[in-house]
């Protein structure tokens, strides 16, 4: 199974499976702490969804990014200055590619090899079987598949008939081919914003079903990246921060339920919201008309659903194309049902979105949704795994029994005050969004939306706050 020229028998190796941006993170910490490794993805190079060449991928060539440059790199190597303020899926799929080649990181790289199983056989002992038939031994096992594997179908999408075009958000490819048809997009997320205005660049009409208002954010405010105004934003404000906040997105790009959206389920600062430039003036100009949520689907492929704003009221709809973006499930197929107990919503049981509980073999990275970018959070929890590993290959040591302990306990108990960021493994990377809290009424809503064991919605800044007070125990 290992390269014939590798001295390291893979019983001593942690396999990490997936080669996207939290699979190069783990990758680059535990070889900064000298700890073997291989690394595996299924496509013929690295960088997850933003590999142009995977036909897998949710991501599609116009699509913009929401996080700007300068919060959309690792800290131990910058976006070059040629490189627009935010990035094409090209150009973060260059970057990545970039960053394994600076760490050496292809050296441990198999490409086109998937996990096909790897089991669990006592503590420190896993059974791995490879796409090409070889059987290993590794010693642990990072997760690194992304949460867009399994997208999620609401019930009555089974009785759409075979005459309606179906695809799910992570089998959109651009609005070419779409002239003279019509669209339902479905789902309340940035997804499905997305999708919407690049839909209506062709289709003759395109429909939105939003089951759930957002706020919608623009990617700058005054000229300056919005998430790099946000980080600047002062929270001690608390809810006079709030106010000031939503008084600047209704006067730069208006109220949602003024376009004829649904209104926002939260105040902005609690809320997942949309970040675009455009969405709202497509609304208004009748490119995308708001259609409220699917209640059924007749024989003939007429969709029935409620209207929201002005086009409240039992509608019906005839679309030749639906773009489910209704969401993921957290599930692996690699891995044993048993492996990773879930929650009662059906969620993984993941300390801090990331560790099995009473495991010192097992992480699976990045399990969560977040507003704003997730990269800062996958760099910690990466580096938290370099360490925990580092310390398990030589027994252990009190920063590892102190975490054991920690992992053991509620999340809650770990502190999550903001700090400035410590220094990991290679650097850090900041905040991307503010402080936006995911509060009881969200998770209500979100729970409504996305029905059990969906990828959860979890607040970023709380999550990355308890995330690097868990890593200065290995400080």
């Amino acid at each position: 199974m290992p390269d014939l020229h590798d001295p390291i028998p893979t019983r001593e190796k942690v396999l990490i499976i997936g080669a996207g941006p939290a699979g190069l993170a783990a990758a680059a910490a535990l070889k900064a702490l000298e700890v073997p490794f291989d690394l595996v993805d299924r496509a013929p190079h690295v960088g997850g969804i933003w590999n142009p060449e995977r036909e897998d991928s949710p991501v599609w060539p116009t699509m913009e990014m929401i996080s700007s440059r300068e919060f959309t790199e690792y800290e131990d190597l910058l976006q070059p200055v040629s490189f627009p303020e935010y990035l094409s899926p090209a150009q973060m799929a260059k970057y990545l590619r970039a960053y394994a080649a600076r760490h050496d990181l292809t050296e441990h790289f198999r490409p086109g090899t998937a996990v096909r199983s790897a089991r669990p056989f006592g503590d420190g002992v896993w059974e791995v079987e490879l796409s090409t038939g070889e059987i290993g031994i590794y010693r642990a096992v990072i997760s690194a598949h992304g949460i867009s594997e399994h997208p999620h179908r609401p019930r009555w999408a089974a009785e759409v008939p075979s005459t309606v075009r179906v695809i799910d958000a992570k089998d959109w490819t651009g609005a070419d081919g779409l002239e003279g048809q019509r669209v339902l997009v479905v789902g309340s997320g940035q997804s499905a914003a997305d999708i919407s205005v690049d839909a209506a660049r062709r289709a003759l009409e395109v429909r939105w079903s939003m089951r759930t208002g957002h706020w919608v954010v623009p990617r700058r405010i005054a000229g300056v990246p919005g998430d790099v105004a946000a980080s600047h934003e002062p929270s001690v404000l608390g809810g006079l921060n709030a106010k000031i906040a939503e008084t600047v997105i209704r006067r730069t790009v208006g109220h949602p339920a003024d376009a004829g959206l649904p209104a926002p389920a939260a105040p902005l600062l609690e809320d997942a919201v949309i970040i675009s430039d455009d969405v709202l003036d497509r609304v208004r100009e009748g490119r995308i008309t708001p259609a409220g949520d699917v209640t059924g689907v007749d024989a003939d492929g007429t969709i029935t659903h409620l209207g929201t704003g002005s086009h409240a009221g039992h509608l019906s709809y005839a679309p030749d194309l639906i773009v489910l973006a209704t969401g993921y499930e957290s599930r692996a197929t690699h891995f044993p049902p048993d492996v990773v107990p879930r929650t009662a919503s059906g969620a993984p049981d993941l300390f801090l979105g990331a560790f099995a509980r009473g495991r010192d073999d097992l992480v699976i990275l990045g399990q969560q949704r977040v507003s704003g970018g997730v990269l800062p959070i996958l760099v910690e929890q990466a580096d938290i795994a370099a360490f925990m590993l580092a310390a398990t290959l030589k027994g252990s040591s009190p920063a590892l029994e102190q975490f054991r302990r920690v992992r053991a306990g509620a999340e809650g108990a770990v502190p999550a005050k903001p700090a400035a960021a410590p220094a990991g493994v290679r650097g850090r990377v900041e905040g991307l969004l503010g402080a936006q809290k995911v509060t009881a009424r969200r998770a209500a809503a979100s729970a409504h939306e996305a029905e059990d064991q969906l990828v959860p919605q979890v607040d970023r800044d709380t999550l990355l706050a308890r995330l690097r007070s868990v890593r200065e125990l290995f400080a």
